[in-house]
């Protein structure tokens, strides 16, 4: 099958999978995938199977803070995705850079390429922007959590996916855009 329609069976996958999840916020997803576009460029990869890793990547995943699924959620969901990138007929080469990028978006298993990274990266950078902050504060006030926390949970998870950073340009961005971040709340 051809790699940019997979694309956009990877993203209606995703927003089938997001309604039915509850989460994560949809527009965090098109954070990413924004930033995804930006970093294939830049670094020279497959634009289509950032895309795809993206949307894949939280096919399994929970609203619910740390709990086992949003633990765990890069191994389920590389699993939940096997199976739909056999039906899509996308390449076993393909299927590989996808599935190590899902799995490694957290750190916890090494990026196998420089593709995986990049998705990585665009993935973890999504919540080192403004932008970013303000579509996850606002994610976790429609769950109900109470401002404070969510102030707290939006610095607990911009320091987390910015240690996860590794190209030097997301990195240097990432940087400014926290001391933004950390002065636009506690001011």
């Amino acid at each position: 099958m051809n790699l940019d329609d997979v694309v956009l069976m990877a993203r209606d996958l995703m927003k089938e999978c997001t309604e039915k999840n509850g989460a994560p916020a949809w527009c965090l997803t098109e954070l990413a995938i924004k930033q995804g576009e930006i970093l294939a460029k830049k670094y020279g990869v497959d634009v289509r199977l950032v895309k795809i890793a993206l949307y894949l990547a939280h096919t399994v995943f929970s609203p619910i803070w740390k709990g086992e699924v949003q633990k765990n959620h890069p191994q389920l969901s590389s699993e939940f995705s096997k199976s739909y990138l056999d039906k899509w007929r996308v390449s076993p080469d393909d299927q590989a850079v996808i599935l190590n990028a899902i799995e490694a978006h957290h750190g916890q298993v090494p990026t196998a390429s420089l593709t995986a990274e990049v998705m990585k990266n665009a993935e973890c950078a999504k919540f080192t922007t403004v932008q970013g902050a303000l579509i996850w504060l606002h994610e976790l006030g429609r769950r109900g959590v109470p401002y404070q926390e969510s102030v707290e949970k939006v610095f607990a998870k911009m320091e987390q996916k910015r240690e996860l950073l590794t190209l030097d340009n997301c990195v240097a961005e990432a940087e400014k855009n926290c001391t933004k971040i950390r002065k636009l709340f506690e001011s």
